[in-house]
């Protein structure tokens, strides 16, 4: 009887759970967009990590970004829009499509990360 009661609550507290989970991608090459936005060839880097927590998004690409999650929106092709802030404040969007790759907007700057597989 009692489980009947509590399982709504195990339901919630197991889908916070999930749903905070971090997720740690690696990358090693970049993309740019030009002054007409047209994206530029693929950039070798060093192989970093972004990594995405319940409120946070880690990354380092032409700088550490170190952004603050402020919304986020699920899509209907598992990707995911965040809407940040950075440590000063300016907004940044990331759009991270199904696990796979993301795009990067800050102020005049656009990043496409291709994720490693």
């Amino acid at each position: 009887m009692k489980f009947k009661k509590l399982l709504p609550l195990f339901v919630a507290l197991l889908t916070l759970c999930v749903s905070a989970q971090n997720k740690t991608f690696s990358y090693s090459k970049i993309q740019t967009r030009n002054e007409v936005q047209e994206w530029g060839e693929k950039e070798t880097i060093q192989k970093q990590n972004v990594s995405f927590s319940a409120d946070k998004i880690n990354l380092n690409i032409d700088k550490k970004y170190c952004l603050t999650i402020i919304s986020k929106t699920h899509l209907p092709d598992k990707s995911i829009i965040y809407l940040c802030k950075d440590e000063k404040s300016n907004p940044v969007t990331v759009t991270l499509i199904r696990n796979t790759k993301m795009y990067l907007y800050s102020k005049s700057k656009r990043f496409l990360i291709n994720f490693d597989s």
